[in-house]
């Protein structure tokens, strides 16, 4: 089952290096942060990175996350198993999991799998509607809350480890390359 670890903002990756050092893989199968592609224009000229999706959280895949959080108290200052406040270890529930799922394409990137969520490519009408979405966008078009076309992303709105969340996803212009 998947979990969700809650640190300090800018502290994510630090955190998956020191679990994958600290923690034998019968704790902690796997520890990921799921990124997503954006798109910038600097200079007249598009630029794709990738960012944090949900900052301030690390997922664990874990069979056992009561040893898991003892382990986590020997962590260094910056980490919290999510909880419902009565020691019981909130799983990320399935429906929670195959949402995430869907969205993420799994890469490997110098030695270690990286969980991204790809730009969606659209279509849209004259006047901004968006008619067609390639995956994972198209699963979601009834969630979408807010678009920015120009601005290439969309808003979606999700339950997610107990609240409604927003997810920003990129996009791309159908038949635009460079965007």
């Amino acid at each position: 089952m998947w979990y969700v670890i809650q640190t300090m903002t800018g502290k994510e990756e630090e955190l998956t290096e020191v679990l994958d050092k600290m923690l034998p893989q019968t704790i902690c199968e796997k520890s990921f942060l799921i990124k997503r592609e954006t798109c910038w224009r600097l200079k007249g000229e598009h630029k794709i990175q990738k960012e944090i999706l949900f900052p301030g959280y690390v997922f664990v895949k874990t069979q056992t996350p009561e040893t898991l959080y003892y382990q986590l108290k020997k962590v260094p200052k910056f980490s919290k198993l999510l909880s419902d406040g009565e020691e019981e270890f909130l799983p990320v529930r399935e429906d929670e999991q195959e949402f995430l799922e869907s969205l993420i394409t799994i890469e490997q990137a110098e030695e270690k799998e990286e969980y991204i969520v790809k730009r969606s490519e659209i279509e849209t009408d004259e006047e901004g509607n968006i008619v067609w979405a390639g995956d994972p966008l198209s699963q979601y078009l009834g969630n979408v809350v807010r678009k920015r076309i120009r601005k290439r992303y969309v808003v979606i709105e999700k339950e997610l480890f107990g609240k409604k969340r927003t997810v920003l996803l990129s996009i791309r212009l159908k038949g635009d390359r460079k965007s």
